[in-house]
This record gives C-alpha cells, sequence and structure tokens, in this order.
C-alpha cells in the first residue's frame, strides 16, 4: 500500500492559496525549484495533474479543487489534534477561520467572536486582508467566514454567498478642537481637514457625493483603509472622520473625539461571506444564518 505523502500535500495546499509557487515560496520559505518537484511528486502520486498554467498563472484543475478541499480539511485536523494533546484535556473543540476587510471595524470582528463562543466554546482565529486574497482562502476553505463593507460579486465556480449583516448611518467626529464645528454643521465641514477611506472605497465615494451635492470643499489631508489608523489620528487632533457610532464608541467615553452630526443618506453597509463546503462549519453555517450588527453594539 502507497502512502500520501503529508508533506507533499500541505506545499500544494500552500501553493493553491497564495496562488502560485513563487508565494508559497516566501511563506513557506522553501525554494521555488523544491516546490515545483514536491508538486510534481504529489501529482504523479495521484496520476492526475493538479493545476494548468494560464496566462502565466496556476489554476487549479477539477482534480486540484477535489484535492484542495480535503488538504484544506486535513490541514485542519492535524492542527486540532496538536491542540488537543497539548492542551492535556483531551477534549475536541470546533475552530472557525474569520478573515476581514482593514477597513471593517475591529469592534465588528469582536462581536462576531462573542456570537460565535456563545453558540459553542470554540477556538477562533481571524486575520485581515485584502478583497482578492481573502476570498481567494474563502474559496479554497483556508477561512470559513469573511466580513466586508462592499458587496463582493464573484464569478459563479466560486460559489460565494454573501448576506448583509448591518446598515449604519455615518457620522462625523472629531478632536477637542473641532468641537465648533458642529454649530451650522453641515456648512460648516467646509475646506476642514479630513481622515477618509482610499479612493476605491464605497463610503469614500459617498462622502465625496455628499460634498458635492451639499456644495462643500473636502480637504483630505490623509486616507487610510485602516479605522484604527483614521480614529488614532482624529484623536490627535489631526482631523475630521467619517464612522458608524459603534466604532468610535469608546472614543466618545473617553471624550478624545466628539460627534459634530450626521451625514444625511450617508450609509456604511457591513456583508458576511461564505462558501460552498463539501464539509459544513456548524458554526459558520449558524453565524451565517443570524448574525447580525447593529447601531446598539
Amino acid at each position: 500500500m502507497s502512502w500520501l505523502n503529508y508533506h507533499h500535500l500541505m506545499y500544494f495546499k500552500t501553493i493553491a492559496t497564495e496562488g502560485g509557487i513563487s508565494k508559497a515560496s516566501e511563506k513557506l520559505h522553501v525554494g521555488q525549484p523544491a516546490l515545483s518537484s514536491q508538486l510534481k511528486q504529489l501529482e504523479d502520486f495521484f496520476d492526475q495533474k493538479l493545476f494548468e498554467r494560464r496566462n502565466r498563472q496556476l489554476i487549479l484543475t477539477d482534480a486540484g479543487k477535489a484535492a484542495l478541499k480535503y488538504a484544506n480539511q486535513i490541514s485542519s485536523l492535524g492542527g486540532e489534534l496538536q491542540q488537543v494533546l497539548a492542551s492535556k484535556t483531551f477534549e475536541v473543540r470546533p475552530h472557525l477561520s474569520i478573515g476581514a476587510l482593514d477597513s471593517v471595524p475591529k469592534v465588528l470582528i469582536v462581536s462576531l467572536i462573542e456570537s460565535a463562543r456563545k453558540i459553542r466554546d470554540c477556538q477562533v482565529s481571524s486575520v485581515d486582508g485584502t478583497g482578492e486574497e481573502l476570498v481567494r482562502q474563502l474559496v479554497s476553505h483556508s477561512l470559513d467566514l469573511v466580513v466586508t463593507n462592499h458587496h463582493i460579486v464573484s464569478s459563479n465556480d466560486k460559489k460565494v454567498y454573501s448576506r448583509s449583516i448591518g446598515k449604519l448611518p455615518i457620522n462625523i467626529y472629531g478632536a477637542e478642537k473641532f468641537r465648533k464645528f458642529k454649530r451650522k454643521f453641515p456648512k460648516s465641514l467646509d475646506g476642514v481637514p479630513l481622515i477618509l477611506p482610499t479612493a476605491h472605497s464605497k463610503l469614500r465615494h459617498d462622502i465625496e457625493l455628499y460634498f458635492e451635492q451639499n456644495e462643500l470643499r473636502s480637504n483630505i489631508i490623509a486616507e487610510t483603509q485602516d479605522t484604527t489608523v483614521q480614529k488614532l489620528l482624529a484623536a490627535d487632533g489631526y482631523g475630521l472622520i467619517a464612522e458608524p457610532e459603534f466604532a468610535v464608541k469608546q472614543l466618545l467615553k473617553e471624550k478624545k473625539v466628539f460627534k459634530l452630526g450626521a451625514l444625511e443618506g450617508v450609509f456604511e453597509e457591513f456583508f458576511l461571506l461564505s462558501t460552498q463546503r463539501t464539509v459544513e462549519n456548524p458554526l459558520a453555517t449558524e453565524l451565517m444564518k443570524s448574525f447580525s450588527f447593529s447601531a446598539g453594539h
């Protein structure tokens, strides 16, 4: 009887997840020729091509897609086995992997983790990334759920499902020295320093449209997708930020920022993404059905 080489399978998983041998080589600290050789040995073992090359990219074949599903499950079980034996309790706990865009407030991620642990005692891991990167990991089953603040349209073969989990109004916040701009809001915003999301963000587009419709000059002094950076800059008095109230609740409590007014008609919507799996993660399934986020969080 021939035995499947676990290392070969994990190298294949990394190549598929990272999108190519070059990036997988950097992550694994293994030379590209060695990785190519290991992949060839795995394909010889299965007597199947796991990738095909299109436009200098490695694309999973049908056999590769099937192999990746099992590779992810084997990897997850291997990690779980290590944790269970290391804990000395020998109790198996379910695991949930969450990915989130940098632009998603961390408070929302905390709420999602808390909801998962209310359903069942579990281990949760959370990572940040770009939309394309996170969806690739979701499709390859390296992640169970992804949280975004814009709707992602995917091709049918990806089978990515999305559900709105909250649509919240946007307000303007600033440090003590900007409190005077609360008077005559929103006209008082004309030319005031702003800290906004980057240009590809839907929220950024909606804010700019609001300024244009209200004949206000926008004075953008910084742009970043990371909401933590936005809030730190605002608390230090560099400019105003546009956020849903839950995202700045702690800063409001500490009186590091103050609400100046609401941007009428401007909202930020958040989505939870999942994908079709051979073996469902019950926690991800339940959260996909029931989790929601409101201004009261």
